[in-house]
């Protein structure tokens, strides 16, 4: 870290900061005005009245600070790690293995889960626009009894916003971005709340964005040479709420977005790879003993591949109906989504021996195109009451979602044309589950609570596949075939937590949760085991959280989770992915989380994360192409250390006008990349740390009009945030960090 950086970074702990709201437990009764509220256990709770270690992000903290995707926030959570653009590569304290696996991290938009359970239809991240958004929720640890499978370590849950029938009001807002050496970007969103009558509202919003491109490509048959990496999203949010009675609620909603991207988020050539400008382009991926180094091959932020094309498309529409009986309250929540999702990707150093073995020309080229849809049906229904004694909830669960994975493999001439079609595969499947579960809330004394949960699941999958082999390629991918197979499990997750409050703001609680992941099957792999069993994790949590001072706000939460029969993807001899289990892992770690109000107008929010993800006992010997990991390896991209410090500082200018200025320093910690494979030929990576540094201010007139200046990645910092090398067998890859990016966005509120 500079000097610069670190004088920021001590600087900013004494300074000011944005919204980025730490979890707080147990509580008083009743909600303030000024109170965050969530619902992460499904009932909304003051933030500091929750026992469970939460981040909230609110949607003014996602737009002044023009945080337009998702992923630009993850960072600054505590114990969130980001490893791609699939939604299997999140991961939360560390639990992830680091290859496509099914989900370790659960996405929900309200209360219904985001794509799907397993690795079938492994859809994309979702870049759900902050005009659709009240909040964000990230629950750390996992969530297994009240939301069931894929949240080993913990879930993000998307609270969207709900229609009002107290008063009309809407946000017209336009922005535009430049990145340095690189071309600009706009955005433009709208929303509107309209309140029909006394007991009915409607409301809506919608976005276009085109993100500003910054990638050059030195391939000879890319379409151009420079800002090559084109991303444009849009999408629309329409809600209702009705209240007929005093007893019975209605909300319905309907969310949609399409995405289409060209060469977005492409990994460049550099680790491991030597810096050689007197090599070839065709030799240069042939470095199989190249010394580590993350050196751009070809150039700064250039990429050396045909184009991509992404094309995306989600929705959703679902149902929640409340009704009041008095001493209870019954929930029903119906809902069906949908993901598509189709990529083209240059993957000649993947399958590097395809051109040799169909004679292909000089320059001849593997390109793959990969189309995964997901359809998702959900219903739940739960029933919770309050006593003075007991606050108590009972739940039904069901949900049946369809799926497929569509694989195919071209080989190119120089070209560009078609020279063959080595390998197809259409590989649909689906899975169901169904669970019970109870949580109940026993207050002892005024003081002390004690928290216990519990969900009974099971679940079925079927999966069949069918794939179309060039004989010739039938050496590498086996002959031509059709295969199927099914697999089913149960589970049992339980949870025990008690709290205890020193006052209405400060509590300390002991928080004990399992959590489970469903196995499967394995379809396609030459060398792997048919099948693959669930894993499981326990959680052991200490956490302390309060408003210590009228102007100080802290929670602690020191964590070991210890997971057993690890899912691990792994390589097989013709490249293809499979997935086994390994044995046993650990996780433990401290998490803080402070937010300061010193003097009017100021905020500042810091976190810091200290955690120690590694392997327990040697990884087992599956076959030839096994994973490779002995105990006390790390697990993959889980950095030992991690920060985020913000600030930011409010005056008046004079009656009307209103100026805030704030900054944020984030660092980001070495992690190690995925586990290699025993016939792997590179060591296994490891990704350097990196710090950031991003400033923001802004003028609101009237408290109508308002600007917002901002500059994130000030120092133009060359951060790593993904790197691999299939491993250990490819040319490794890199994906950096976006660099320094100027931005100004224009609002009215109404």
């Amino acid at each position: 870290m500079t000097k610069v950086k670190l004088a920021f970074s001590v600087s900013a702990w004494a300074l000011a900061l944005a919204p980025l709201a730490p979890a707080m437990a147990q509580g008083a009764p009743s909600i303030d005005e000024g109170d965050i509220v969530v619902t992460a256990q499904k009932r909304e709770q003051r933030l500091l009245d929750v026992p469970v270690s939460i981040t909230a992000v609110t949607s003014e903290a996602l737009t002044t600070q023009a945080m337009n995707r998702m992923s630009d926030f993850y960072d600054r959570v505590p114990g969130l790690q980001y490893a791609g653009q699939r939604v299997s590569f999140l991961s939360l304290r560390g639990i992830t293995s680091g290859g496509a696996t099914s989900p370790t991290v659960a996405l929900l938009i309200d209360d219904v889960q985001f794509g799907g359970s397993t690795t079938v239809g492994n859809p994309p991240l979702p870049d759900f626009d902050a005009s659709a958004i009240s909040r964000v929720e990230v629950l750390r640890g996992p969530q297994g009894t009240l939301y069931g499978a894929s949240s080993l370590g913990g879930l993000i849950k998307y609270v969207l916003r709900e229609p009002s029938t107290d008063e009309f009001s809407g946000r017209l807002e336009a922005g535009g971005t430049t990145v340095s050496g690189g071309g600009q970007g706009y955005s433009l969103r709208g929303s509107m709340n309209v309140p029909l009558t006394d007991w009915l509202a409607v409301a809506g919003s919608a976005f276009y964005r085109e993100d500003a491109p910054y990638l050059d490509n030195a391939h000879p048959n890319a379409l151009k040479e420079t800002n090559v990496n084109t991303r444009k999203v849009w999408g629309f949010r329409a809600a209702a709420l009705a209240r007929p009675t005093e007893a019975l609620t209605i909300n319905l909603s309907a969310l949609r977005q399409k995405m289409d991207a060209v060469n977005s988020d492409l990994a460049i050539t550099s680790a491991g790879v030597p810096v050689c400008n007197a090599c070839t382009p065709a030799t240069r991926p042939g470095a199989a003993t190249a010394p580590t180094t993350f050196e751009p091959v070809y150039g700064d932020l250039t990429i050396y591949a045909l184009d991509s094309y992404n094309e995306a498309t989600f929705a959703q529409y679902s149902g929640r109906v409340e009704y009041d009986f008095g001493a209870a309250a019954l929930t029903s929540i119906t809902a069906w989504s949908k993901v598509d999702n189709v990529i083209s990707n240059d993957v000649t150093t993947t399958f590097p021996f395809l051109p040799p073995a169909f004679s292909g020309p000089a320059g001849s080229a593997v390109q793959i195109a990969d189309a995964g849809n997901t359809r998702k049906f959900s219903q739940e229904l739960r029933l919770a009451g309050d006593t003075p004694w007991f606050s108590w909830l009972l739940g039904g669960f069901y949900t049946v979602e369809h799926s497929s994975t569509d694989q195919t493999l071209f080989l190119l001439d120089a070209g560009g044309s078609l020279i063959n079609t080595p390998y197809a595969a259409t590989g649909p499947g689906s899975y169901r589950e169904h669970a019970a579960f109870a949580d109940i809330t026993w207050h002892v004394t005024e003081k002390l609570d004690v928290q216990l949960g519990g969900r009974l699941s099971g679940n079925k999958q079927e999966r069949a596949s069918v794939y179309v082999v060039d004989p010739i390629a039938a050496r590498f991918f086996g002959p031509s075939r059709s295969v199927s197979a099914t697999s089913s499990d149960s589970a049992f997750t339980w949870l025990v937590s008690p709290s205890y409050k020193f006052s209405d703001d400060i509590m300390a609680y002991i928080r004990i949760a399992s959590g489970y992941r469903p196995g499967g099957a394995n379809i396609g792999s030459v060398s792997a085991n048919a099948t693959f069993g669930p894993d499981r994790v326990v959680n052991y949590e200490l956490g302390f959280k309060g408003r210590v001072l009228p102007a100080l706000t802290l929670t602690a939460a020191a964590f070991q989770i210890d997971w057993e029969d690890i899912q691990l993807q792994g390589t097989d001899s013709s490249n293809l992915t499979y997935i086994g289990n390994g044995g046993k892992a650990r996780s433990r770690g401290l998490e803080v989380q402070g937010t300061i109000t010193p003097w009017t107008g100021m905020s500042i929010d810091g976190n810091f994360t200290v955690t120690e993800a590694v392997l327990t006992e040697d990884l087992p010997a599956l076959g030839a192409s096994s994973l490779v990991g002995k105990k006390g390896d790390r697990l993959p991209f889980s950095a030992k250390f991690t920060t985020s410090v913000s600030a930011q500082q409010g005056f008046d200018l004079s009656d009307r006008l209103t100026a805030t200025l704030g900054g944020t320093f984030t660092h980001l910690g070495e992690r190690a990349a995925a586990f290699n494979v025993a016939t792997g030929t590179r060591p296994r990576i490891l990704i350097p740390s990196y710090s950031t540094v991003s400033l923001q201010g802004g003028l609101t007139l009237d408290a109508a009009w308002s600007a917002t200046l901002f500059v994130r990645n000030l120092f133009d910092e060359r951060g790593i945030s993904v790197a691999q090398n299939r491993n250990g067998v490819n040319v490794p890859t890199a994906l950096f960090i976006q660099p320094r990016t100027f931005g100004l966005t224009l609002a009215r509120n109404f």
